[in-house]
This record gives C-alpha cells, structure tokens and sequence, in this order.
C-alpha cells in the first residue's frame, strides 16, 4: 500500500471510532437517564433531572 492509502484508511478509522464512541456514550447516558426515572428530557429539561416534590 501506498502512503497516501494507508493515511486515508488511518483518518477513516478514526472518524468512525470517534463516530462509535460519541454513540455509545449517548446509549449509556440516555440509559442512565431512564433507570433513574428521569426519561429523556423530564420536564423539557435538557439534561438527566428527577423532580421531587415535597409536602410542605
């Protein structure tokens, strides 16, 4: 293989490794979202909240 193949396959791989791992991390966190009782965007927040009301 030429130099200039193997720089494009090297820069390809990194793409979708970086691709892959931004993925994942969407995957874990939107789980750790719904296994706290959160869901996806509670209340319209953007990120991981759980309301607790209390009585006062």
């Amino acid at each position: 293989m030429n130099k200039t193949l193997k720089t494009i396959i090297f820069i390809a791989a990194l793409v979708a490794a970086f691709y892959a791992g931004m993925k994942f991390q969407a995957y874990v966190y939107d789980d750790l979202c719904l296994d706290l009782g959160g869901g996806k965007q509670p209340g319209g927040y953007p990120i991981c909240v759980i309301e607790h009301k209390t009585d006062q």
